[in-house]
């Protein structure tokens, strides 16, 4: 059932993408999705954390149904979010400056999804601690995503598309621009990295470097990544006016593979230094990572519209959050086989040498092979401003 529901979160990305392009109202295609989509993640949250206080506490289904609604409010939100750059902005290089600020609010909101596990031990730790630290959450992801609704209504907004085309020829057509296909495969084998990578630091913290309070450590980590990844955005700003796209993503790739293989030198010995070295430069590569892959799409959407004429930029949002869903689900479970292949038990009071050293190289090899496989596509993204400006309708 379980399944189920992240297969439906899969199904929803593209169908949310044609509804959003097929809609029409006084606020624009997009920006009611964005009220709406806040409404649903806000009151899942808060009920999916309160389902311990219910006398069904224990229903599958109940559980299946909340992570169901949960994933759909998002896709609501965030789908039509996606799409919304490409018709703000025109400009090749304002796009990057204008995707910038979503990079630093991720930012943001990595920082306070780390610290509701904390929050709810203040609570209390218990059902009743969850069920509010639910609440609190979701009052806050409705009102942030809310703020998106009312900081818009200014923007410039593109009318629908009266061509009716079908989501499957729309998926056919939309596989056919190049630029896009590449994009599409590199993001999704990064975030295979980038999953993967997140996964498995509190392994690593807590056996590797042995260190009794993972939790406290994850905050360091995480906090110093958001400083170095706040720091970097102005840095790959300005690299992307003075080197293509495709470029400073490639550099970026091979910063973030560097920084992973420096797990192989840590150990129970490392300072706290080191250790939130590791953390500043991994933030400074993700934020290149996040910044590129984020301000690229825009562009593929450009040159699908100069060459086919048609406004579909949910359609192409939509199959960009998929792979998203799909390397969400799929990374935790290739790492746990990957511990699990080197004696790795989830229940031991203790663990081997092997399996610790197993942690450690899943940690510096695992995102390393699926960054460098992302190269591959990468490559092949032809898409620079100079291409964009000649691409003529076929």
């Amino acid at each position: 059932m379980l399944f189920a529901a992240k297969i439906w979160d899969w199904i929803a990305n593209p169908l949310m993408g044609l509804i959003s392009d097929r809609t029409h109202t006084r606020w624009g295609r997009r920006r009611p999705y964005l009220i709406l989509g806040g409404v649903i993640s806000g009151f899942a949250f808060a009920v999916f954390f309160s389902a311990a206080l219910t006398p069904v506490s224990q229903s599958l289904v109940l559980v299946t149904l909340s992570l169901a609604l949960v994933g759909t409010g998002y896709t609501i939100f965030n789908v039509p979010y996606m799409a919304m750059p490409s018709e703000l902005v025109d400009d090749y290089k304002e796009r990057t400056r204008m995707i910038s600020v979503r990079v630093f609010c991720i930012g943001i909101g990595t920082m306070i999804g780390i610290s509701t596990q904390r929050l709810a031990e203040i609570l209390g730790g218990d059902a009743r601690g969850y069920a509010q630290m639910g609440l609190i959450i979701g009052v806050f992801v409705f009102f942030f995503m809310a703020i998106t609704f009312f900081g818009t209504a200014g923007g410039r907004q593109h009318a629908r598309e009266t061509q009716r085309v079908s989501l499957a020829e729309q998926l056919r057509t939309g596989f056919a621009n190049k630029p896009f296909a590449a994009l599409l495969g590199t993001k999704f084998t990064q975030l295979f990295g980038l999953f993967t990578s997140t996964a498995m630091s509190i392994f690593v913290v807590k056996y590797v470097l042995g260190k009794e309070n993972p939790g406290e450590w994850m905050i360091y980590f995480t906090a110093v990544s958001f400083i170095g990844q706040t720091l970097s955005i102005p840095m790959w700003t300005w690299i992307t006016n003075k080197v293509e796209k495709r470029a400073a993503y490639m550099f970026s790739t091979a910063a973030f593979c560097l920084m992973s293989l420096t797990w192989l030198v840590a150990s129970p010995q490392e300072s706290i230094y080191i250790f939130l070295l590791r953390a500043l430069l991994k933030g400074f590569a993700a934020g290149g990572l996040l910044l590129l892959g984020q301000s690229m799409l825009p562009d593929t959407i450009e040159y699908d519209y100069r060459r086919t004429g048609l406004r579909r930029e949910g359609v192409f949002s939509g199959l960009y959050s998929v792979v998203e869903k799909v390397a969400s689900s799929f990374a935790p479970t290739l790492l746990g086989l990957g511990y699990a292949w080197f004696g790795f038990q989830s229940k031991a009071p203790v663990q081997t040498a092997e399996a610790i050293d197993g942690i450690r190289y899943c940690a510096a090899f695992l995102p390393c092979f699926y960054f460098g496989v992302s190269l591959i596509p990468l490559w092949f993204y032809r898409l620079d401003e100079k291409t964009l400006k000649s691409a003529q309708r076929v």
